[in-house]
């Protein structure tokens, strides 16, 4: 029996596909969703995103109907765009984990399979989680500078050719130590609250809430409503330096390692050399901005569905 359900049987649904993230996965997931749903009374309006076309199509859907909650069958970028679209609406979203690397999914509790999430989610809660933002682009993952762009194009050929995420994200973390080595160094400013340095860095990661320091090949976060920055560079260190990080970060150790430096922060300033405009990828997106680069994180701005405590467990 369901008690005070968040989506009702006579209520209005949004299911948004981004069927270039996961291939014939998302278009499976948005049929059984869309089936399981409608058994239950629920009215399904389906949204299949183009490329090009997403921001566009995303803003006349929520401009032309009321909705209890939108579901995203897609990975991180397409339920960064959803956030975009909503322009602080308080409407839950549900995501059905159909990308490359679906971090939010992962750390929300979701189960990865596209069915078995769809099947937690019918008996979903109501929860809260912050929402990073580096000159106003927002994130709900991470934003990275430096050879992220590079890393990007790479990870699109790959995610074309089919490869799994659990495939993927190690060869995603060799193959970034690989381009890393090659990557021309930057001369970071850091300015926070706390902290105040310059260092010549890699690469630098700011994620929406800290990453955990257990080990395994896939970072996590513990809580994604923390209202913290996690600040991470990777120093200008040599091959065998990075080497040893990449096992580093295989064992979940890597935040100790003398290759980087990790602080938190509830907001940061980031200079970057002499660039007036810099390259970043928010939660696998490209998108240039001017610099400074300036973060902060909205508290508890993002309703999301997740699986309640004996569902996720």
């Amino acid at each position: 029996m369901i008690i005070d359900p968040v989506v009702p049987a006579g209520a209005r649904v949004l299911v948004v596909a981004n069927r270039a993230s996961g291939n014939a996965a998302a278009l499976a997931a948005v049929i059984t969703l869309r089936q399981r749903l409608s058994a239950r009374g629920v009215q399904v309006d389906e949204l299949a995103l183009v490329a090009g076309q997403v921001e566009a199509m995303l803003r006349g859907a929520f401009a032309g109907a009321s909705y209890r909650a939108v579901y995203v069958a897609g990975g991180d970028g397409t339920v960064l765009a959803v956030v975009e679209a909503l322009a602080g609406r308080a409407l839950p979203i549900g995501i059905i984990p159909c990308g490359t690397m679906n971090w939010t999914a992962r750390d929300l509790g979701i189960p990865l399979d596209p069915g078995a999430a769809i099947a937690a989610l019918l008996e979903a809660e109501v929860r809260h989680i912050d929402l990073g933002r580096v000159n106003g682009q927002p994130f709900l993952c991470a934003c990275m500078v430096g050879f992220g762009s590079l890393l990007a194009r790479w990870r699109e050929r790959e995610r074309a050719r089919g490869n799994s995420p659990w495939v993927l994200w190690p060869r995603l973390v060799w193959r970034g130590l690989s381009l890393i080595q090659r990557y021309r160094h930057l001369r970071l400013r850091l300015l926070t609250a706390e902290r105040r340095e310059r260092l010549r860095a890699r690469a630098l990661v700011v994620t929406a809430n800290l990453i955990d320091t257990q080990p395994g090949p896939v970072p996590s976060r513990t809580r994604l409503d923390g209202g913290k920055l996690g600040l991470y560079a990777v120093r200008d260190a040599s091959g065998l330096e990075l080497m040893r990080l990449g096992m580093r970060l295989m064992l979940g150790s890597w935040q100790h390692d003398d290759a980087v430096l990790a602080t938190a922060a509830t907001h940061a300033e980031i200079g970057v050399g002499r660039r007036r405009a810099v390259s970043v990828m928010c939660d696998g997106e490209r998108v240039r901005l001017r610099a400074p680069l300036r973060f902060t994180l909205e508290r508890a701005a993002v309703a999301v569905l997740v699986p309640p405590p004996t569902v996720a467990d």
